[in-house]
């Protein structure tokens, strides 16, 4: 049984290293369903970009939690292997964009689909109101992820680089 705080609900001690558990243990198991190929953090960089058009490195680093050196240098990874393409931005002369080629959204969307098809297959096995339940809390912890403050008062859309979802 989980140890509660105020009023029964579970201590967020508690709750924090369940949660990390069970995050653990998922994803071990969606990384053993990714295709062979690039990285994860590949992937993650080219879904920030695709969700965004066009995005600058630095905005890239904010978004991927990463250095502007690490960001950069996943920029020159990705450009070399022709998944992303750099266009001159266009108010700043000395700016650069990033933008997903043709061939880096079809990586993306391959990936998506192949890595998701393990997942989607257990979620099918959750009935709506469990899915309607997964989906809120998807939204808290996308919020927690990105150092928001999850909306308690009105539903909300979540949008994510991978996925938009309702959360409620």
């Amino acid at each position: 049984m989980m140890p509660t705080g105020e009023r029964g609900t579970p201590a967020p001690a508690a709750l924090a290293d369940r949660t990390r558990v069970a995050m653990i243990r998922l994803g071990r198991q969606l990384r053993r369903q990714d295709p062979p190929g690039p990285s994860i953090s590949w992937y993650s960089a080219l879904a920030t970009i695709a969700v965004h058009g066009e995005l600058a490195i630095g905005a890239l680093a904010e978004a991927e939690r990463l250095p502007s050196s690490a960001a950069t240098r996943l920029a020159d990874r990705l450009e070399d292997a022709g998944l992303v393409e750099r266009r001159r931005h266009p108010t700043d002369r000395r700016g650069v964009n990033l933008a997903i080629t043709p061939h880096g959204r079809e990586v993306l969307d391959q990936h998506r689909q192949k890595g998701n098809a393990w997942l989607a297959a257990r979620l099918a096995r959750l009935n709506r109101s469990e899915r309607a339940t997964l989906a809120a809390a998807l939204g808290l912890l996308e919020a927690l992820v990105d150092d928001g403050e999850p909306d308690h008062a009105s539903p909300q859309v979540t949008t994510h680089p991978t996925r938009q979802t309702e959360a409620r």
